[in-house]
């Protein structure tokens, strides 16, 4: 028997969504009630059986799971393989790969000599310190539309999205120079209080003066360097990520572990096997 009741306290304690917490917990029971079936240890082999199962068995007469269905099940099974590492209740590396699926290439999206140079040339205070806090927080455009220049005085800053609300947290040296700005124009509400139209053709404007091709350059473009920074610099977990993030579903934050064109180019560039 899997130690589900613990599991679930923790994910509970941790404030992991509702929706969430019973999608893994199922997945769970889904591979207690497997294993319990066949006799089956925890451990590698049980667990690759246990894909084939997914992949190859019906969960309803005429129905199997979609390849990404299967893979969210995976993701539930290595973060939970994962906490039973961390409690000792398991052996160390267990884990299971992901079912390889043919997915769209996401678009090309900036990198770390591109982003220096949108802030170089950011001719107002204004779109310096909106890439900055895109750069340094990975919030949405709407999120970064609607901080207020009061919650600078706050810690954590609670967004709202899609009737979602999550906490985000303003690196010190920036929250510094976005109060001097508020504080110099008597900004009293939004700090960023014009149309994301407007953010999104001085970004292109921006890219042009930084000679960076203006399709790479776009606001969620940022938000994306944002994440594969904290994946690449700072060795982060993609679980943490999804919660920088605020994402609901960690498939969607796997999309920003994914290699583009270019950049596949460059890391084969790099190899050098004499």
């Amino acid at each position: 028997m899997l130690a589900l009741k613990d599991y679930e306290l923790y994910l509970l304690e941790n404030e992991v969504r509702p929706n969430t917490r019973k999608n893994y917990i199922n997945t769970l029971k889904q591979l207690d009630a497997f294993l319990n079936q066949h006799s089956f240890d925890l451990n590698k082999e049980s667990l690759i059986n246990f894909k084939e199962h997914l992949k190859n068995d019906e969960y309803a007469p005429g129905r199997k799971y979609k390849l990404k269905t299967i893979n969210q099940k995976i993701v539930a099974v290595n973060i939970f393989l994962n906490w039973l590492e961390r409690e000792n209740l398991a052996s160390s590396g267990l884990t299971l790969k992901l079912v390889k699926v043919q997915t769209k290439e996401h678009r090309e999206s900036i990198n770390e000599s591109e982003y220096k140079r949108l802030i170089q040339h950011a001719k107002s205070d204004e779109m310096r310190l909106f890439i900055l806090l895109i750069g340094n927080t990975g919030v949405r455009i709407t999120e970064a539309c609607s901080i207020r220049a009061d919650d600078l005085n706050s810690k954590l800053i609670i967004i709202e999205n899609k009737g979602k609300q999550r906490a985000i947290s303003i690196p010190q040296f920036l929250k510094k120079q976005l109060k001097k700005y508020v504080e110099e124009r008597g900004i009293t509400d939004e700090i960023f209080y014009k149309t994301q139209t407007n953010y999104r053709l001085n970004l292109k404007a921006i890219a042009g003066r930084a000679k960076i091709n203006k399709e790479k350059v776009y606001p969620h473009s940022i938000r994306h360097y944002f994440a594969k920074s904290f994946l690449e610099k700072h060795k982060g977990d993609s679980t943490v990520l999804q919660q920088l993030l605020g994402h609901e579903n960690i498939g969607t934050t796997t999309i920003y572990t994914k290699l583009n064109t270019n950049e596949l180019g460059n890391q084969f560039s790099k190899i050098k096997n004499t």
